[in-house]
C-alpha cells in the first residue's frame, strides 16, 4: 500500500508520499516543497513525526518552478534544527544539466544544490547512474535501453520516466539566461548561500502563464521529474509539472518493457495542477486508472482548468467504471466538481478534505 497525502501547498505541489517497511517501519518521500508562502505546512508534517524518526528516504525536486521548488529551500535550511536525515536527493541542478564551467543556473537551484553540498547529503545516488566516485549525474532518460529504475527501502521501487536529454538541454540555456544578470557563479555554494540570506520571501524565476488547449511550453515545467512508484502491487504515477508528450514518451517506452497498450497505475497525480496543457488526451489514453490527484487551490493560474478534469473523467470512466478526481483544496476552482447531480450524470466521485481542514490524504 502507498498512501500520498496532497499537503496544503497553495498552487503548487508538496506531495508526502509513505509506504509500509518491515515490522512497523515506515518509509517516507517529499516530493516538492510548495511556494515559500505555504511552507508551514511543510515543517508542520515533518515536526510531527518523533524526534529520532524524523527521516526521509527520498526528497524529490522535480523542476526549479518556485512553486515547486520554495518550500525546498527553507526545508534544507530548517533540516538540522528539526533533526531530519535524507538518504537522497533527487534534483537536477546546473551541475546534472550541463558539463559546461561557464553557464548559470536558476538561483533556487543553485541554493538548492549549495546546500545539498554543504549538508553532505546524497545526491542523485537511488538509481546507480554514476560510478563510486563520479560526480552524481542527471535524472534523465538514456537515449535507448532500459528505462533507469531505483530499488528503495521496503521493497518499493521507482522507475524513471522523465525528462530526457532534450529537455535538459532546453533548461541549460533558460537557466542560463534567468540568473546571468544576477551576479552569480554557477556552482559557487557562497554565492547562492548569500543571495538566500538576503531572501525573506523567495521569488519565482518561471512561470507557467499557458493554459486552454496549448501544449505547455514551460522549459522548467518540461525538465520535471516523473516516476513510477510501486510497492507490493500498488503503482503510484508522480509527474510534477511534466509535459504530456515528455511523459508519454516515457510511458511507451515502459508499454514497450511491460508489454500491453496502456499502463495501469492506481493514482495518477496529474501534472501541472490539473492545466489542459499537460493533461493531454495523449498523455491520459497511455494510462489505464481511475483516480486523478489533483493538488492546487487555484490561487495565481486558476488550476485545475475545466478541460483538463473533464478529460481525467472521460478517462477514468472507460467502461462500466467510474473516475474519483481528489483534491487537496474545496476551493472556487474545484468546487464546480462538487456538484452531486453532474457527479451522477458524468459517473465520477469528487473527493474534498473534511471542512476546516487543508490537505487530503490518499491510499493507493
Amino acid at each position: 500500500m502507498i498512501t500520498i497525502e496532497m499537503l496544503p501547498a497553495a498552487h503548487g505541489d508538496a506531495l508526502w508520499v509513505e509506504w509500509p517497511g518491515s515490522g512497523t517501519d515506515v518509509h517516507r518521500m517529499l516530493i516538492d516543497g510548495g511556494p515559500s508562502t505555504v511552507y508551514r505546512a511543510v515543517f508542520d508534517k515533518v515536526k510531527a513525526l518523533p524526534k529520532g524518526s524524523r527521516h526521509l528516504d527520498v526528497l524529490v525536486v522535480t523542476h526549479v518552478d518556485a512553486d515547486h521548488i520554495e518550500g525546498v529551500v527553507r526545508l534544507l535550511l530548517d533540516r538540522p534544527e528539526l533533526g531530519l536525515t535524507i538518504d537522497d536527493v533527487w534534483f537536477n541542478g546546473w551541475p546534472q544539466i550541463s558539463e559546461e564551467t561557464d553557464r548559470l543556473g536558476p538561483a533556487q537551484g543553485e541554493m538548492v544544490q549549495a546546500m545539498i553540498d554543504r549538508q553532505q547529503l546524497s545526491w542523485n545516488a537511488a538509481f546507480g547512474l554514476a560510478q563510486p566516485g563520479e560526480p552524481p549525474h542527471a535524472l534523465c532518460l538514456p537515449a535507448t535501453g532500459d528505462l533507469p529504475t531505483a530499488d528503495l527501502p521496503g521493497g518499493a521501487r521507482a522507475t524513471l520516466l522523465s525528462p530526457g536529454r532534450p529537455e535538459l538541454d532546453k533548461l541549460l540555456g533558460e537557466w542560463g539566461t534567468t540568473v546571468r544578470g544576477l551576479g552569480m557563479t554557477p556552482g559557487k555554494a557562497d554565492d547562492a548561500l548569500a543571495m538566500l540570506a538576503t531572501r525573506k520571501n523567495l521569488r519565482g524565476l518561471a512561470h507557467d502563464l499557458l493554459g486552454g488547449e496549448r501544449p505547455d511550453t514551460s522549459i522548467p515545467n518540461g525538465s520535471s521529474i516523473a516516476f513510477l512508484l510501486e510497492h507490493d502491487g500498488h503503482r503510484l504515477l508522480l509527474t510534477g509539472d511534466g509535459h504530456g508528450d515528455v511523459l508519454g514518451r516515457g510511458l511507451d517506452r515502459l508499454m514497450a518493457r511491460l508489454g500491453g497498450t496502456t499502463v495501469t497505475v492506481d493514482a495518477l497525480k496529474v501534472p501541472h495542477h490539473g492545466s489542459a496543457a499537460n493533461n493531454t488526451v495523449g498523455l491520459l489514453s497511455r494510462l489505464d486508472t481511475r483516480r486523478f490527484l489533483v493538488s492546487t487551490n487555484g490561487a495565481v493560474f486558476k488550476h485545475p482548468d475545466r478541460t483538463a478534469v473533464d478529460r481525467m473523467i472521460t478517462a477514468g470512466s472507460r467502461g462500466a467504471g467510474a473516475a474519483e478526481i481528489v483534491f487537496n483544496y474545496r476551493s472556487p476552482t474545484t468546487e464546480p466538481w462538487a456538484d452531486a447531480a453532474l457527479q451522477q450524470e458524468r459517473r465520477y466521485t469528487a473527493v474534498y478534505p473534511e471542512p476546516s481542514t487543508a490537505g487530503t490524504t490518499v491510499e493507493v
